[in-house]
Parts: structure tokens; C-alpha cells; sequence
């Protein structure tokens, strides 16, 4: 099952990444794309609670879709903030550089961890976590080295690299943050992670509502587009909302450190299907740079654990206890 679960994971998020730079290279409308993505995702995920809810479905949790109220909206706005924004770079990036440079450029994510917890947070690690970086840090360099060429290529490289910040401060937010009163809180007050989910992509896509209008409503409406990219939207938006749910369905069966090795795989599995798929020439250079960012993730899931203790450190909160909501 678990096998099963992780092939529709990665095939869900190959779909999604190629599909996106398909609807992007055919209209450039990245907020449109964001929008949609958000649509569907609380779309699924309150459907899929509702069921849980109905058929009692552990996996999927047990309690239905929330009412708002001012403990839910102090629990997700800030998220609703952080996915908004890294889920918009993301898609602005994806509309300049391709696929396998912003996936190869999340691969970043580690160091940028490591470094917060040492410099805000003042964890230090074991030597075999600061050598895992090394590796990661030249392989991106490497595999980036011919996108500087164009302005263009330089602005989805700020804008992958934002994401990724966005991503790694979202993630240290909800650890250290929003759970942190998970012990004193009565558990009819807890948000499940489906909950969390819902809101988070529902609250982002009410406040991507005003930035579509502003940006991309005009020239949407205005230009005459072919039914295969509204069907190329929608289904984008579909993989896109299935990708979270693996995720969501994976992290609620296995350990954090299981779920890691699977993410790492999945993202060396885009970054391939991605250059396959698009037919995108790779000089020696980039390919031993992609080579590096693999043998870095490894190293660094490797020293997982050392990482997770140091989280611990400073919050006594699971490693695993934040919402998987960076998974593009």
C-alpha cells in the first residue's frame, strides 16, 4: 500500500509541475494557475473530511470541514499567508526557468533550515550535517550556472529561491508557532491537519481573488483561449489537489523520517521526468550539478535525525508535526 500510495504521489507531482509549465508556455497567467490550484485543493479537501466525517475513515481523520471561528482564523491565517505567497513565486518561476532549475533549487531547502535554527535559534549540528550541505550548495550552483544568462531566467531564479524561503519559514512557523500550544489546548479545540488544509488554501485563494482581478482578469477575459487550456487548467488543478492529499494520506501512516526519504525521491523523480519530458538539453555541467543536489539530499536525510533533535531543542514538538503544505 505504501508503494502504491508513493508511485501516485510522485506520478500526481510530475503531472503537476509538467502540466503547469504546459498551461504557462501556452498562457502566461501565473496567478490564474495559483488561483485554480487553490480552488481545488479546498475543493478536495473538504469533500475528503466530509467523507472521513461520514464513514469514519481514520486515515482522512473524523471530524468534518469546521465553522470558522476566531480560534480557526488565529490558527491559519498566518499559514494562509506563507502558502500564498511561496505557491505564487512558484508559479511565476515555473512561467520563466524550467521545471527541473526550480525543483533543483527547492532542494535548497536543508540549508536554508540549518541556517535559521543555527543563527535565530542557536542549535549547532554534528559535523556530518554541516558536510551534507556542501555538496547541495555547489550541485544547485552547477545546475543553475546557464539560467543567468537572460533577465528572465534571473528573475524565475528569485523567484524559485523566494519560494523555497517562504517554504522553509512556513515550516518553522507551524512547528514553533502555531503548535505551540498544542498542550494546552482541550482537543475539541485542535485542528486536524485536513482542517488546516482546507483553510489554508481556502483563505489564500479569498485573498488571491483581488491580485487576479488587478493582474490577470483583463487579459484572461480579453484573449480568446482554446477549450485545451481551460482543460489543461483544470487538470492541473486536480493533479494538483490529489498531490496534497498523497502527501497528507503518506505523512498520517508513516514516520517523519520515512516520509522524508519518500520526499526526497519524489523531488529527484520531477526533476527527471521533468527534463525527459520537456526534451530540455543538459550540459555536463548541470547534470553533475543535479548528481551534487542528489548525493547532498541523501547525505542530509542521512542527518535527519541530528536535524530533528536540534529542532526538538528548541521546541519540544515532533519534527513531523507541521502541515506538509509545500509539496509543489
Amino acid at each position: 500500500r505504501f508503494v502504491c500510495l508513493c508511485i501516485l504521489w510522485y506520478s500526481s507531482s510530475a503531472l503537476t509541475n509538467t502540466s503547469s509549465k504546459t498551461f504557462l508556455n501556452a498562457l502566461d497567467a501565473p496567478v490564474t494557475l495559483t488561483l485554480v490550484q487553490f480552488f481545488f485543493v479546498a475543493a478536495w479537501t473538504a469533500l475528503l473530511a466530509q467523507l472521513g466525517f461520514i464513514f469514519r475513515l481514520g486515515f482522512l481523520g473524523t471530524s468534518p470541514i469546521r465553522r470558522i471561528d476566531m480560534h480557526v482564523w488565529r490558527a491559519t491565517a498566518p499559514m494562509s499567508l506563507f502558502v500564498l505567497g511561496g505557491h505564487l513565486f512558484s508559479s511565476f518561476a515555473t512561467s520563466k526557468i524550467p521545471v527541473s532549475t526550480v525543483h533543483t533549487i527547492k532542494a535548497l531547502s536543508p540549508m536554508f533550515t540549518v541556517l535559521a535554527y543555527c543563527l535565530v535559534f542557536r542549535v549547532s549540528y554534528s559535523i556530518g550535517t554541516y558536510i551534507s550541505l556542501v555538496p547541495l550548495t555547489i550541485g544547485v550552483m552547477l545546475a543553475c550556472s546557464s539560467s543567468f544568462s537572460t533577465n528572465g531566467n534571473l528573475m524565475g531564479l528569485v523567484c524559485a529561491l523566494g519560494s523555497t524561503l517562504i517554504f522553509v519559514s512556513q515550516n518553522i512557523f507551524s512547528k514553533h508557532v502555531l503548535f505551540h500550544e498544542k498542550n494546552d489546548e482541550p482537543p475539541s479545540k485542535r485542528l486536524d491537519k485536513l482542517n488546516l488544509l482546507f483553510y489554508s488554501s481556502f483563505m489564500a485563494f479569498v485573498m488571491m481573488i483581488p491580485i487576479w482581478l488587478l493582474q490577470e482578469y483583463s487579459m484572461v477575459h480579453a484573449a480568446s483561449i482554446p477549450w485545451e487550456i481551460y482543460s489543461q487548467l483544470v487538470f492541473n488543478g486536480a493533479s494538483h489537489a490529489a498531490q496534497n492529499v498523497l502527501a497528507f494520506t503518506l505523512l498520517s501512516m508513516v514516520s517523519p523520517v520515512t516520509y522524508s526519504i519518500a520526499s526526497l525521491i519524489k523531488r529527484i523523480f520531477v526533476i527527471v521526468v521533468a527534463i525527459l519530458w520537456f526534451g530540455q538539453p543538459t550540459n555536463r555541467t548541470q547534470a553533475f550539478g543535479i548528481t551534487l543536489t542528489a548525493l547532498g539530499l541523501f547525505l542530509y536525510d542521512r542527518a535527519k535525525g541530528d536535524v530533528a533533535r536540534g529542532e526538538r531543542r528548541v521546541e519540544k514538538i515532533e519534527a513531523g508535526a507541521a502541515l506538509p503544505l509545500s509539496v509543489s
